[in-house]
């Protein structure tokens, strides 16, 4: 007959192996402790930190290169004439400031021209001029009416003309001719002369 084999139980040598097994853990623990015991642990700096330094280093070198002292002014050489023993010093006088007085400009003439309904006085005719009917004018048989602006001056000469209406250019230019050679009595306002514009008007009519 053959022998019965025997079976291996674990709960026999459950002790006996969780026993061996702590052991084993902590043989293996004191030797890691005792082999790293030596060596340092440097806490983790952040970069942020490294830029803040080097941001304050800028800042403190801006701020010294401010407060840099300006430039020395330049030195201007000075010649001093010291008198030797026995001579005397020459005095220098000094002349007494003045002050011109300046005569008050007049003020400038008015150049302004008036209306004739804007002046208290307006001019009045004392020389009145007919105008040369054109030649040309004539044998054609041609009537107008012209009307000119006329610019009576301070003395009552007329100074400047200029055409407000005109029935035919051809008369236009004997219109302002005529206008010129006219004389007046100068227009006043606020009891001075002024300038001032008139209106002068001019019928060329044929004669039978």
């Amino acid at each position: 007959m053959e022998k019965k084999r025997k079976r291996f139980n674990i709960r026999e040598y459950y002790s006996l192996h969780l026993q061996m097994g702590i052991t084993g853990a902590l043989l293996i623990g004191i030797i890691v402790f005792s082999t790293v015991k030596g060596l340092e642990v440097k806490p983790y700096k952040p970069k942020k930190q490294y830029e803040e330094i080097k941001l304050e280093e800028v800042t403190t070198e801006v701020q010294q290169m401010e407060e840099l002292p300006p430039p020395p002014k330049p030195k201007v050489s000075v010649e001093v004439t010291v008198a030797e023993e026995g001579e005397e010093a020459e005095e220098v006088e000094i002349a007494p400031t003045t002050f011109e007085e300046f005569e008050e400009v007049p003020p400038p003439p008015t150049e302004q021209a008036f209306e004739i309904f804007q002046v208290e006085k307006p001019p009045q005719v004392i020389r009145k001029v007919e105008p040369q009917y054109p030649e040309v004018a004539r044998k054609a048989r041609i009537e107008g009416k012209v009307v000119v602006k006329a610019l009576v001056d301070t003395t009552g000469r007329v100074i400047r003309v200029q055409i407000i209406t005109s029935s035919n250019p051809i008369f236009e230019e004997a219109a302002k001719q005529a206008a010129m050679k006219f004389l007046f009595t100068p227009g006043e306002q606020q009891g001075r002369k002024v300038k001032v514009w008139v209106s002068i008007p001019f019928r060329f009519k044929l004669t039978k």
